[in-house]
């Protein structure tokens, strides 16, 4: 990244993602009271008096004996502290220093990395029992509330001033795909493929990523932002509160999206969950690429996307059009495809159309079909259309009386432009404007 990275890190549950969420000034990590619910690095780009930084929330840090799924966390955590410009590694006032605590202070020290101890859960300044951190042997204790705030500013002066001097204006932000679909499709496990990492936990059980996770990725034909959501079921099988605001941030993040990568099980096909998230994509101004998982469990391969295709554009005949691509995230089945596939339907996303050739269709379609007159037998006339918007596309018609333009007249026109000019799965606005 072109911007330094600061780390967080600590036990579980002494409030880092609450000092995350607070430092972005929204709920970006999903914060409970039970310990572990931050189980993947959670990176999100951060600012404080002009000077940009990539923060990182981690899983809660654990004794290294952990096993499984803990392990795994720990490592994780790890990797994050081995890119970090600066690491903020978090304590709790209230339970003191522990053992564990005392354990991390070693691996910090012996890792060699700027870093500053950070005591939460401070409800006043100069509280002495921040004091009683020195034994960590990590400097200076920093006292701060991440839930009430206090404190905060002062420490991010001091992680600001840890990190390097500047190089450079930082570029252009990357277009940002969400991953997004049922729980259990395999949408981490084609994160960590495309990353070449293992960036997110995977796990059979559903349910594993809880926070949107943006990662960096870098391709040959462009750079990315991909950002792994929570599976997203209906809303009566939410099984806790914390799942149900890992999903809310998961619909959040198609909003910050410009291209949404639907994941589908090969062996179960496009059901009626996937229909919602596609609509839920749209609505949100997403374009929509269907990437359907698991490809090399599929036999007779030919034959059963013929199948997939045909049954789609049957039980789901409006997302008949969404373009898709069969893979395989564990195999590597059309991997290396995948790149130039997402660039080009980012492209069309932010696609342009020049005002002539806007006008020229405008002109043919109104010879195929002329505008109909309504009750009173007066037509609306349509003078002129043009772009007034990318990603998604937006274009609008230009009326004497936009309120004859009648609803079925309208979608002849969406659906004759999106055919003509080869829009699919992208959500073209077609505005109506009165010309004065």
């Amino acid at each position: 990244m072109a911007i330094p990275v600061v780390v967080i890190i600590g036990r579980p549950n002494v409030g880092k993602s609450t000092f995350f969420n607070r430092v972005l000034g929204e709920r970006r990590a999903v914060v409970d009271d039970r310990p572990g619910i931050t189980r993947d690095r959670n990176a999100v780009r951060a600012e404080w008096t002009g000077r940009a930084f990539l923060l990182v929330d981690t899983g809660g840090f654990l004794p290294a004996a952990s096993e499984g799924r803990d392990a795994e966390v720990r490592r994780q955590a790890e990797m994050a502290i081995g890119l970090a410009a600066a690491v903020v590694f978090m304590v709790d006032a209230h339970t003191g220093a522990t053992d564990l605590d005392a354990a991390i202070a070693q691996n910090l020290r012996r890792q060699d990395r700027p870093a500053l101890l950070v005591v939460n859960k401070v409800d006043k300044p100069l509280d002495p029992i921040v004091h009683d951190f020195h034994r960590l042997g990590l400097g200076e204790p920093i006292g701060i509330s991440a839930e009430g705030g206090t404190g905060i500013g002062d420490l991010l002066d001091r992680i600001v001033a840890l990190l390097p001097e500047p190089t450079g204006e930082d570029a252009e932000p990357a277009a940002r795909i969400a991953i997004v679909g049922r729980p259990n499709v395999g949408k981490s496990s084609l994160t960590n493929a495309l990353l070449g990492e293992e960036r997110m936990i995977v796990e059979p059980k559903p349910g594993t990523t809880l926070d949107p996770i943006d990662s960096p990725w870098r391709t040959p034909v462009g750079e990315f932002v991909l950002v792994d959501t929570a599976g997203i079921r209906r809303q009566s099988r939410f099984d806790d509160q914390s799942e149900f605001y890992a999903i809310v941030r998961a619909l959040g993040a198609l909003q910050r999206a410009d291209l949404a990568c639907l994941v589908v099980d090969s062996l179960e096909g496009f059901l009626r969950q996937e229909a919602r998230l596609a609509h839920h994509a749209l609505e949100a101004g997403c374009s929509i690429q269907l990437v359907y998982n698991k490809w090399d469990l599929v036999e007779d391969r030919e034959q059963a996307w013929k199948d997939a295709m045909r049954e789609r554009e049957s039980r789901y005949p409006t997302l008949a059009d969404l373009p898709a691509i069969p893979v395989s995230a564990t195999a590597g089945n059309h991997l290396q495809r995948l790149p130039q596939v997402l660039f080009d339907r980012i492209a069309e996303h932010r696609r342009t159309i020049p005002t002539k050739a806007l006008n020229a269709w405008l002109e043919d379609v109104q010879k195929k079909r002329q505008v109909p007159s309504n009750r009173v037998g007066k037509a609306p006339k349509i003078y002129y259309m043009t772009q007034t918007g990318t990603g998604p596309p937006a274009f609008t018609l230009f009326v004497n009386a936009p309120t004859r333009l009648s609803d079925n007249y309208r979608r002849f026109l969406w659906l004759h432009f999106t055919k003509h000019f080869n829009f699919a799965g992208t959500p073209v606005r077609l505005r109506v404007r009165k010309s004065e």
